[in-house]
């Protein structure tokens, strides 16, 4: 009792004295001062304050930051506005833009646009000579303005067509069969309709593989995250209820649990999850919980870290806003994604190896990024790491054909029981890298 008594009291040391902070403040007044009336050029005071609140969040970490009254009522009006598209997705070919995939709730296809066809002009203005963005720039705009598109569908003679673009929801999820397998690619998690679009996607391959699926590859690399209720659904569909994630705040009231739904869809289907230094956020909190709870493997590279969640706290004085990291988010068994990223079961590279560590763009990469106190197996292991042979065909995904061979094989039961989750039977993972 005694003990705590006298940690309460070393706390209650370590915090600055009102007298103390009202001379720190007294000390940014007077800087503030000698800047204004001694700097080279003139400098607004205004200007000086913000970006001070500014840099003090900043040295917290990336994701803090203070919103001024103006740009915060900009921020709030464009969540509001309505913008719009055509519903198409697009590539570039022989300096048109072709329609690869027309949505069907979409108003390009409502006005007849399909598959196929090419677009040679947006509203009058030639396409020749543009990159794709700059191509379809101009069929962005606000929902509800029309525009015209010159479209040319096989051989016949280009025709104006006039689209009224619309919010539309463009598909979050892809899907195919790979080698006897069921394959899907995860773009965002930034999609309300993504667990009922992936579940669809799953019917569906369930359907064109004869009623069951062999084996399922979860593709999230290079997915930045998104909505984590979306995270969480999508994961209850590969779990029997149970924790898919924590967050944690600084006290213990502050720490929200969130649960699988009962009743996943496919128990006996082996998984794998691929990842890559690119996928962030909620893709991680998925692989994560299906890692944990021995559910999938994780092939790929060692994945972003973004794992913490960033709080808006209106300032009603002033009118701006104040964006505030507040609580991490851990996986079932208890680590912190933040900073560390989810740590693949079976290191496999994109690329070949050069002979030179190249670095990649992580959360840990950032400034002042918040630091997980648990740095064990925080690395990868770069001896492990599976490399591509140099004369392996650029077009071949190689990440993609080691995840195929593992689902295939008795690796996957291997590399399964490695994992960290089952007490008593950590093989070596290296064992089964070769």
């Amino acid at each position: 009792m005694a003990k705590a008594q006298n940690s309460v009291e070393t706390n209650k040391k370590e915090q600055p004295s009102d007298a103390e902070i009202l001379a720190k403040m007294e000390l940014f007044a007077e800087v503030l001062a000698r800047v204004r009336d001694n700097y080279v050029t003139e400098v607004s005071e205004k200007q000086l304050v913000e970006h001070a609140l500014n840099g003090a969040l900043a040295s917290l970490d990336p994701h803090s930051n203070y919103s001024p009254p103006a740009e915060f009522t900009e921020q709030r009006e464009a969540a509001k506005r309505e913008y719009g598209g055509l519903g198409i997705e697009v590539s570039m070919e022989g300096g048109l833009v072709k329609v690869n995939y027309a949505i069907e709730e979409g108003p390009a296809y409502a006005a007849g646009i399909r598959s196929g066809d090419y677009i040679t002009a947006v509203a009058g203005d030639s396409v020749l000579g543009k990159d794709l963005n700059a191509a379809v720039e101009n069929m962005r705009g606000l929902a509800g303005e029309p525009v015209t598109v010159t479209v040319l569908t096989g051989q016949s003679a280009p025709r104006d067509i006039i689209v009224t673009r619309a919010q539309v929801r463009g598909r979050a999820v892809r899907h195919r069969i790979e080698q006897g397998l069921g394959y899907v690619f995860i773009e965002t998690f930034n999609n309300d309709r993504l667990t009922e679009d992936l579940e669809k996607a799953l019917k569906e391959l369930e359907a064109e593989l004869g009623g069951t699926i062999p084996g399922l590859i979860i593709d999230v690399r290079g997915n930045r995250g998104g909505l984590l209720t979306q995270s969480v659904s999508v994961s209850s569909l590969f779990l029997d209820g149970g924790e898919v994630l924590s967050a944690r705040g600084r006290t213990d009231i502050d720490t929200q649990r969130y649960h699988a739904e009962a009743g996943e869809l496919y128990p006996e289907m082996p998984i794998v999850v691929l990842v890559n230094s690119g996928s962030a956020s909620a893709a991680e909190i998925v692989a994560g919980a299906l890692q944990d709870r021995g559910r999938a493997v994780i092939i790929g590279r060692r994945s972003f870290g973004k794992g913490s969640v960033q709080s808006v706290i209106p300032l009603q004085e002033n009118g701006g806003a104040l964006r505030i990291t507040t609580q991490r988010y851990y996986t079932p068994s208890g680590n912190s994604i933040q900073g560390r990223g989810i740590m693949p079961d079976f290191l496999v590279a994109a690329q070949p190896d050069k002979g030179e560590l190249r670095k990649r763009f992580r959360e840990d990469s950032l400034p002042n990024s918040l630091i997980n106190p648990d740095d064990t197996d925080y690395e990868e292991d770069y001896d492990a790491i599976l490399y591509p042979s140099e004369d392996e065909a650029e077009s071949v995904d190689f990440q993609l054909r080691k995840a195929i061979d593992v689902l295939k094989t008795s690796r996957y039961q291997a590399l399964l029981q490695a994992q960290n989750q089952f007490p008593g039977q950590n093989l070596p993972k290296s064992a089964f890298l070769q």
